[in-house]
């Protein structure tokens, strides 16, 4: 046997041996050459494939796959594609092939030489992958709660779509560090919380602090941030987070309220107790039958300033409690006309005390309830009065201004002003301020209920010896 002959034969058994399939087709996709392997890819007896179509084993598009291939073929062009057929016993299988062109002696494209294996189950794996992420994605990104993932320098690398619709952030946060985001009375405790998650991977933290959203405001965030970069899948620290702020704040309110009922306990234990133990007291004296005309005149006269004091304690009490319900009869409503009706009963003790008023023209409007409004400004007003008596050139000044929908009013002293260690204090029940004589100590705390009430919030800023302001805010009217 000549040389070229037995190199022809070896290629022959090596070809027929190969465990892929090996195949030529012409430009007309009709096989010219198939090894064994090839038959029992598409499911036919060994040397039948010579002369068939490949047609013959697939549908349209898996054909029109083909046709397209063999075009990028006529070009020069070697391609890896996937491809259905339909074995002659009806299944179906998929192909992975990688084909290349064969030309003649003058560049005529003459035939395709295709290598090609059974890719079925690996497809099967790879759709069954895929599907499974994009369940788990799906999962992840239509979850209520947030889901984020930072790097090893605690930089955003993804978030959930509930990320972005509670934050506010879109992809531009990407590659920004978490501690950006972060309150500045926050930051220092977050820093060692990191630092604890770096340095223990795999363990859980549970956190709360104050992250700024898109729009500038904080939102307090409750968050497990589990280390997870060593993990070849996820790489990154998974932080599990959800907005807490509306729960935050009532668990404050229910602690003030908490505060404010042990005040009033204190209260009732002593500012109550008083007059009633006089009315006892005094009522038993008349009860001896031993008193004189003038003893038991006078014993009326302190059980009736007792009785008195005790009434107005209960109305007090009344407009404390009436204050924090919902709003009642809501309109626009002019503050100067409130204020001036409010002045109207206090001018006889504005004037004695040589209190001069100032009140800014052309006061925003608010839509409030009438009556708390006036609950309000009474109450500013006989607190300022109060902490300016004494004082030199007594002044007291109201004001205001309009930002987008919220008016925000004042009213400022000249009086001794407060303490900053007493100013978190002087809105809660049944405090009275150094020197303050009478009183229940609850107008303030009336005016922080009437404002909450109404959905606005109260403050004070003051300087000890330069007086005090009042701020508060309401809606602002529909007109004015």
């Amino acid at each position: 046997m000549k040389r070229e002959d037995q190199d022809e034969e070896r290629y022959r058994v090596i070809i027929e041996n190969q465990a892929m399939g090996i195949s030529e087709v012409d430009p007309e996709e009709n096989f010219l050459f198939a090894n064994h392997a090839s038959h029992r890819i598409f499911g036919v007896p060994p040397g039948s494939l010579v002369g068939r179509n490949l047609r013959e084993f697939m549908d349209e598009e898996s054909f029109r796959t083909v046709r397209q291939e063999t075009e990028k073929r006529r070009k020069g062009e070697s391609s890896t594609y996937d491809v259905a057929i339909r074995r002659t016993d009806g299944e179906r299988r998929i192909i992975r092939v990688t084909a290349s062109p064969r030309f003649d002696e003058h560049g005529v494209f003459m035939s395709s030489l295709a290598i090609y294996s059974d890719v079925t189950e690996l497809k099967m794996a790879e759709e069954a992958l895929a599907a499974r992420e994009r369940y788990y994605r799906a999962l992840l990104h239509n979850a209520a709660d947030m889901v984020s993932l930072l790097d090893g320098e605690l930089r955003f690398r993804w978030g959930s779509r509930s990320t972005a619709l509670i934050t506010g952030y879109d992809r531009s946060v990407y590659g920004r560090s978490l501690l950006e985001f972060i309150h500045p009375e926050d930051l220092e405790k977050a820093r060692a919380d990191m630092d604890y998650v770096l340095r223990n991977p795999s363990t859980p933290l549970h956190v709360v602090s104050r992250f700024r959203h898109a729009d500038g405001s904080y939102h307090y965030h409750e968050a497990i941030l589990t280390n997870l970069l060593q993990d070849p899948v996820v790489r990154g620290i998974i932080i599990n987070s959800r907005d807490v702020t509306e729960r935050i704040l009532v668990e404050e309110r229910l602690r003030t309220t908490v505060r404010e009922l042990d005040a009033f306990a204190s209260t009732v234990a002593h500012d109550l107790r008083v007059p009633l133990s006089l009315i006892c007291g005094y009522a038993e004296l008349l009860g001896r039958g031993d008193t004189s005309d003038e003893e038991r005149k006078e014993f009326l006269e302190n059980i009736t300033k007792a009785a008195r004091r005790l009434e107005e304690m209960t109305a007090a009490l009344l407009a404390y409690a009436q204050a924090g319900k919902p709003e009642g009869r809501i309109a626009d409503v002019d503050p100067a006309t409130v204020l001036a009706e409010v002045v109207g009963e206090r001018k006889e003790e504005l004037d004695s005390h040589g209190v001069e008023l100032e009140v800014q023209k052309d006061l925003p409007h608010v839509r409030a309830d009438p009556l708390k409004l006036r609950q309000v400004l009474f109450n500013l007003l006989d607190n300022a009065i109060k902490y300016t008596s004494g004082c030199e050139g007594p002044h007291i000044r109201v004001g205001g201004k309009r930002e987008g929908n919220t008016v925000t009013l004042f009213m400022s002293d000249n009086g001794c002003g407060i303490e900053p260690s007493l100013a978190q204090d002087v809105f809660l029940p049944f405090r009275r301020g150094s020197g303050e004589a009478g009183g229940l100590g609850i107008g303030l705390t009336t005016v922080k209920r009437a404002v909450e009430g109404w959905g606005g919030r109260v403050w004070v800023e003051s300087v000890p010896g330069e007086g005090a302001t009042f701020y508060f805010t309401a809606r602002a009217a529909d007109t004015g």
